[in-house]
């Protein structure tokens, strides 16, 4: 085994994220490590990575007992990473990228000639269809995946290879595209941890798989020993232990409704929103749930279908038209598309109303008012309105965004991914939120990865795969199982 852990712990303020945990890898493998959003394998990641200290337990690298302490020391144990947000620059090259921060020199500068041979050498080697001097921009989503990956496959140390949904953007003739491009590094010796919501794939590219589930390794067994049906069983297991507050079930008439809708990302999507629901899209990421909230928002342009809001059809092509009829959107990435962090909270919070607050004048004790107001039925920790959207946390600002919409009063509110990246706390103060306003008659669409989540707080739940609506789950059908298989390519009757 190139990589053993024994008995590895980290608690996190009232979070256990890993729990007398084992995992192993073993060179030249790829090993799968599965299990629902907050089952501890980002946690286990980032402590082999050097990114978190663990509390307890033990971890020997080629026999080696190891405590990294920071990402530089694993980098220098060969240990990398590929994320599932690209970290490149678009305006330069594929060489620059692919050595970017470690450009070759020639005394004290760059060597952009052995720096392009360099990056033409490994192109070449692992089949990508690109050049060294190719702006980044001009190529296609597999071929920067590719060039993500060689930023850490030109190290000549690389011992250790992790990827978190390297194929959450890619059709599927990309993917097998990167399969063969993981084959090829397998070859070489290289060891592969490989994070993916996808179940389908695991038959196709892994050698072992371990699954996590409440920061517990629930087994690890060879690939060929396990089915989609048995790793849906390990990673969902026992009934919801998380506590949701009680569904609104005083649900009126149609409210929103789509025919035939497609855009960029997603094709022919009809469905219908009630007024007093809560109704959950989910999907593996990169199913195009983003992508139609988006459109309905009128910040993508849909191509064709309708759009039908109390009965009356809508020509949205602007976020300002949707707002204008009652739409709001609480986006994906709150940081760059719901807030300006570098704007006190009080002017994010009355962004979308200022025709509410003016007299004609922007009327300053009216939104400062309205501002505390909402940081105390919303409970925003620190107090303080003027502090800028950046120096809150990911669960304050996440607050702010919805006090945005709140003072709108929309008649349809959209959350895309609403408690990612907050903690225990806020999620269960989003989750009541949502109920109360649903059972203020208005209607909530909740787009989440989380199949717990949109279980624990939705009415009906429709499932997306690669941009088309493939089931529709309620009531006894509405279960954490079923989502899973759908997700995964499983018929349903929708």
């Amino acid at each position: 085994m190139l990589l053993k852990i024994r008995g590895v712990s980290k608690a996190f303020p009232g979070v256990l994220a890993l729990d007398d945990v084992d995992f192993d890898l073993a060179k030249g493998e790829v090993h799968a490590l599965l299990g629902e959003n907050g089952a501890g394998k980002s946690t286990l990641v980032k402590i082999i990575t050097g990114a978190y200290r663990r509390d307890s337990g033990d971890m020997e690298l080629n026999g080696e007992a190891v405590n990294f302490q920071t990402p530089a020391e694993a980098k220098a144990y060969g240990i990398g990473g590929v994320y599932q947000e690209f970290s490149q620059v678009n305006t330069l090259t594929v060489a620059e990228n692919i050595f970017l921060g470690d450009y070759p020199k020639k005394g004290f500068f760059v060597d952009w000639q052995a720096m392009n041979d360099q990056a033409n050498a490994l192109l070449t080697q692992f089949g990508v269809d690109a050049t060294a001097t190719d702006t980044l921009s001009s190529l296609g989503v597999a071929t920067r995946q590719m060039v993500e990956i060689l930023k850490v496959v030109h190290r000549e140390n690389l011992q250790i290879l992790i990827m978190d949904e390297p194929t959450s953007a890619l059709s599927d003739s990309e993917t097998l595209l990167l399969f063969e491009f993981i084959r090829t590094i397998k070859s070489l010796g290289v060891s592969i941890i490989y994070i993916s919501h996808r179940l389908d794939e695991i038959k196709q590219i892994c050698d072992r798989v371990t699954v996590f589930k409440n920061g517990q390794k629930v087994s690890t067994q060879p690939a060929e020993n396990m089915t989609i049906d048995s790793i849906v069983t390990e990673m969902v297991g026992a009934e919801l232990k998380d506590h949701y507050p009680q569904k609104n079930t005083t649900i009126a008439g149609a409210c929103l409704e789509l025919d035939g809708l497609s855009g960029d990302g997603f094709e022919d999507i009809s469905l219908t929103a009630h007024k007093g629901e809560v109704l959950g899209i989910t999907g593996l990421v990169g199913a195009g749930k983003t992508e139609l909230l988006t459109a309905i928002f009128g910040a993508r342009p849909a191509t064709s279908g309708t759009l039908t809001l109390n009965g009356h059809a809508l020509n949205i092509r602007t976020p300002m038209d949707a707002t204008k009829h009652g739409i709001g959107l609480l986006p994906e990435s709150r940081k760059e598309q719901g807030l300006i962090l570098g704007m006190p909270c009080t002017e994010n919070i009355s962004l979308a109303s200022l025709d509410k607050i003016s007299r004609p004048f922007l009327d300053l004790m009216k939104e400062a008012q309205i501002a505390e107001e909402s940081f105390t039925k919303l409970e925003v920790r620190p107090a303080g309105t003027k502090n800028l959207a950046n120096n809150l946390s990911g669960g304050n600002q996440q607050k702010v965004v919805l006090a945005k919409w709140l003072l709108r009063d929309s008649e349809v509110l959209m959350f895309d991914e609403p408690t990612r990246g907050i903690d225990v706390g806020a999620k269960f103060q989003i989750y009541s939120l949502i109920v109360e306003l649903a059972k203020a008659g208005k209607t909530v669409i909740v787009a989440s990865s989380e199949i717990e989540e949109v279980v624990g707080i939705c009415n009906r739940v429709l499932v997306m795969r690669r941009g088309r609506l493939v089931a529709e789950l309620s009531n006894d059908t509405l279960k954490n199982e079923q989502i899973v298989l759908a997700m995964n390519g499983e018929s349903l009757a929708i």
